[in-house]
This record gives C-alpha cells, sequence and structure tokens, in this order.
C-alpha cells in the first residue's frame, strides 16, 4: 500500500466520522453511503474479487453510488450532493476507461480514482463545515427520534375486556 492510499484512508475515515458527529441528517446519510462502499471495496480487495483485470462489486457499487448520490441531488437543497455527484460521475468514467482500453495501466487506473477520493472525502467534510459556519446545529437524538416516531406505527387500541381488574 502506497502512503497516497494510507492517507486515502485516514481521511475518508476522518471525513466520515466529522459527518457523522457534526453533519445533519443529509451528511449522516452521505457517511453511511460512503462507509458501505469503503467496505464493498476493501472486501474486494481483501478477497480478491477480480477477474479480467476489474473488481466486479466494486464497479456494481461505484454505480450504486452513483445513483444515491443523483437521487439525493434532487432531495436536497444543499451544494455539495452536486459536486459529489459530478466527482463519482467521473470515477464512473475512470472505470468505464479502464475496461474500454487496455493500455492503461493499473496505476494509472489507481492514481486517478485516489485523487477523485480525496475530492469526495473533502466535499462531505467542507460540507458540515459550511453547516457550522452557517449556525446549523447537528443532527441530535431529538431530531432522529422524531423522524423514528413519524414513520412508527401508531399505537394499538386495547379493548376494554383486556384490562386488568383488581382483587377486591
Amino acid at each position: 500500500m502506497t502512503i497516497w492510499i494510507v492517507v486515502s484512508v485516514v481521511l475518508g475515515m476522518a471525513a466520515y466520522a466529522v459527518a457523522w458527529f457534526g453533519g445533519g441528517r443529509t451528511e449522516r446519510f452521505a457517511a453511511a453511503v460512503m462507509l458501505l462502499h469503503f467496505g464493498v471495496a476493501a472486501m474486494s480487495v481483501i478477497y480478491g474479487w477480480e477477474r479480467h483485470g476489474f473488481q466486479l462489486p466494486r464497479l456494481i457499487d461505484d454505480y450504486i453510488r452513483l445513483l444515491i448520490f443523483a437521487w439525493l441531488c434532487f432531495r436536497s437543497n444543499r451544494w455539495w450532493p452536486f459536486v459529489m455527484l459530478a466527482t463519482l460521475g467521473l470515477m464512473a468514467v475512470v472505470d468505464i476507461v479502464g475496461l474500454l482500453d487496455p493500455t492503461l495501466s493499473r496505476r494509472d487506473l489507481a492514481s486517478a480514482m485516489v485523487g477523485l477520493g480525496y475530492l469526495v472525502d473533502l466535499t462531505l467534510m467542507l460540507s458540515v463545515c459550511e453547516r457550522m459556519l452557517a449556525g446549523e446545529p447537528p443532527a441530535s437524538r431529538a431530531a432522529w427520534a422524531r423522524a423514528n416516531a413519524a414513520t412508527a406505527a401508531p399505537p394499538r387500541l386495547t379493548s376494554p375486556l383486556s384490562r386488568p381488574t383488581s382483587d377486591r
């Protein structure tokens, strides 16, 4: 592993922690998606899921992540999902170019992915900084409790016959 990949992992974990603890619901959702992507990418390297020069699970995960951030662009009113979507689109182009052009080495493709990964992680971290500068509080437990209560099933009505009786 090169120093650039180590720095990428450290920067990514720092960005996900900052987004989770200091961000709102949108930033937390993005951090969770990015952590899942990190897990799939790590498993594809560890278990050697590479066939014919590319890793199919990571490739599928890249396109699912692209679709999730496209959905997030239309769902939120923030600037950073558009930057993330553009960067993830460039990463998808790198994947396609890597499949179509056999003259490119794996190091060329990896350096492009690491550089674009820096941009993704820095964008997520800067989104939280922008949120803090605007004076918006991070998503608290109360906000998550309200969201869970709004989506929970209504309480069940009990019949008068099921009430406990007194022992007089």
